[in-house]
């Protein structure tokens, strides 16, 4: 059987809430508040020490009087506090959006507090956009690939049954805000290329960003990853072309401002530099691939000339990743 919300497969109780940052926040507060390994690895990492977790209180979407609400909140009376901000995407707070927090920490009176921001984005890029305090109380960021190593983790340590079901559905549930570690992830992202411009009255097309400048973009989220792959594949003229090993990657507010020839934009993007093609052994149609839709295949599936279509090898990662699954 199959289960679809809004036309998308459903695989865990929390994807009913959809797959947005407040669908992540309240999966993750109802698995603190089932899970005590849970909440005794995240406060240990968020406030680097253990800390008492028996008397928590969670709090989802907590409203104040300035109008604004908290994604999340955690705190034992008189002992700890924090509060968390989460996004989707690599966004993370302004200085301005976390300062409307302190107030809420400060009037609590609680020994140790933290402002946390939660987000696709890693920490490095998360050092260059965040203060590290903010009104005195110090702010830190993990990312969602954080959440899901401290899940695996206390599912690890965890003796009950139900204990270790929510992990594994916290787990499933934030495989949609973040990928396998791409130094071990040999799952390749296959995109379509349009032979056309992509500027007006230019001439450079998505094939010659690929082929000549070695690069390739894309929105960070909104249907595109928000974690970069480690493997990205090319098809134009109904195949297959080239895979390569995504060798470093940037996001971009602007792509103008990195190569005029590429379309001006106001929201972030991966930029990625693109190690040199490898060819598939025989030619790879797309079978029953709608023409722009992007697909995600084990290497092996697209590279052993096992396969003789990119649905075949689709079909194929998705029977693997249902089996370890089960």
């Amino acid at each position: 059987m199959t289960l679809t919300v809004h036309g998308s497969d459903t695989a865990n109780v929390f994807r009913l809430l959809g797959a947005d940052e407040n669908s992540a926040t309240f999966a993750l507060g109802w698995v603190l508040n089932q899970s005590v390994h849970m909440r005794r690895l995240t406060v240990g990492a968020i406030f680097g020490k253990p800390l008492d977790v028996d008397e928590c209180v969670i709090t989802l979407q907590k409203h104040h009087l300035d109008g604004g609400y908290t994604d999340l909140e955690a705190q034992v009376a008189n002992q700890w506090h924090f509060v968390l901000e989460a996004k989707r995407g690599w966004d993370v707070p302004s200085t301005r959006q976390l300062a409307r927090y302190s107030p809420r920490l400060k009037s609590t009176q609680a020994s140790v507090q933290r402002l946390i921001t939660v987000s696709a984005a890693d920490s490095t890029f998360a050092a260059k956009h965040l203060p590290r305090q903010v009104d005195g109380i110090s702010v830190s960021h993990f990312s969602w690939t954080d959440i899901a190593r401290f899940a695996r983790k206390a599912q690890a340590l965890a003796g009950a049954f139900d204990e270790k079901l929510w992990l594994r559905q916290l787990v499933q549930h934030l495989r949609e805000y973040v990928s396998m570690d791409r130094t071990t992830d040999n799952n390749v992202y296959v995109v379509s290329l349009g032979i056309q411009a992509m500027v007006e009255g230019k001439k450079h097309t998505w094939i010659d960003v690929v082929e000549k400048d070695h690069c390739y973009f894309h929105p960070v989220g909104n249907h595109w990853p928000v974690q970069p792959p480690n493997y990205i594949g090319f098809r134009y003229h109904g195949k297959l072309q080239s895979i390569h090993h995504i060798r470093e990657f940037s996001v971009v507010r602007n792509l103008s401002g990195v190569n005029r020839l590429w379309p001006k934009t106001e929201i972030d993007h991966f930029v990625y530099r693109l190690g040199p093609p490898i060819r598939p052994p025989r030619e790879m149609r797309a079978g029953l691939v709608y023409r722009s839709a992007r697909v995600s295949c084990a290497i092996d599936t697209l590279l052993s000339g096992e396969f003789m279509t990119l649905s075949d090898a689709r079909d194929e990662t998705k029977r693997r990743l249902a089996k370890v699954e089960e």
